[in-house]
């Protein structure tokens, strides 16, 4: 049976950082999926990896490993667009989690890109991996919710 995975930008991050500690454990989980399994990005991550790749100055290991892990995801990975059918799923999560836990409007403006990147995942029907609590929070009252998380 396929399942569908939807990689968040902290994900790849510390894919692409060989210092990371949890980079051994999100490959050994990558290296046990199935072949039926899809592997996929939102279009979202594209752009925070983008601007990251664009804060580093002048030339680092760091920018050359942002690079190659963009190259490698435009070439290996599907990459969700946003879609139409993702724009209700946004609205409503996003006033379900700041009814749910008052957060001010300054403060869940700041969770644009998570909404996006969510509603990509509940869209295509794909398990969200992350490392971002805000995820596991909503997974916890929201069915349409799958998530997991790679690092533990």
């Amino acid at each position: 049976m396929k399942t569908i995975y939807l990689l968040d930008t902290n994900i790849i991050s510390y894919l692409a950082d060989p210092n990371s500690p949890y980079r051994d454990k999100i490959k050994k989980k990558l290296l046990s999926l199935s072949e039926d399994d899809i592997v996929s990005v939102s279009i979202i991550t594209l752009y925070e990896l983008s601007y990251g790749l664009n804060t580093f100055d002048g030339a680092s290991e760091n920018k050359y490993i942002f690079e190659d892990g963009l190259m490698f995801i435009r070439e290996y990975l599907d990459i969700y667009s946003l879609d139409i059918a993702e724009v209700d799923i946004f609205g409503i999560l996003k006033s379900e989690y700041k009814e749910s836990t008052g957060i001010a409007k300054t403060a869940i403006k700041k969770k644009d890109l998570d909404f996006l990147i969510l509603a990509t995942a509940i869209n295509h029907n794909a398990v969200l991996v992350s490392n971002d609590t805000i995820f596991s929070k909503i997974a916890q009252t929201s069915p349409n919710l799958k998530y997991e998380n790679w690092t533990k």
